[in-house]
């Protein structure tokens, strides 16, 4: 995915559609079976998850560096999350990630 600025972003992922738990479990499912366009549609549908965290992020962080580290945290959340285990759900896995990101690239940048 390319984007031309961090508000192209924004604006992109406001609109990528949001998926019920039912759907995550079907594609998680689909993605431990070896589906790569299972695993995009989950990236995709948590997107928006990242833009929220970019938006509270001081000003200066909101880069495109910033946008594609976000971006590489939700992969990699995606990539790592246990699906199948009872506790904590994905969402909640993916924020801490992304607080983890954004929290890197104020340090990087200080």
């Amino acid at each position: 995915m390319l984007f031309t600025g961090v508000e192209d972003f924004l604006t992109q992922a406001k609109a990528m559609p949001r998926l019920s738990r039912s759907e995550e479990k079907a594609l998680a499912r689909q993605m431990a079976a070896g589906d790569q366009a299972a695993r995009e549609a989950l990236i995709r549908s948590y997107l928006p998850l990242a833009a929220a965290h970019i938006r509270r992020a001081p000003r200066e962080i909101r880069t495109l560096r910033t946008v594609y580290a976000c971006i590489a945290a939700v992969e990699k959340g995606v990539d790592s999350f246990n699906f199948q285990q009872d506790g904590e759900t994905f969402p909640h896995h993916l924020s801490w990630r992304l607080r983890q990101c954004i929290t890197r690239c104020i340090a990087d940048r200080s």
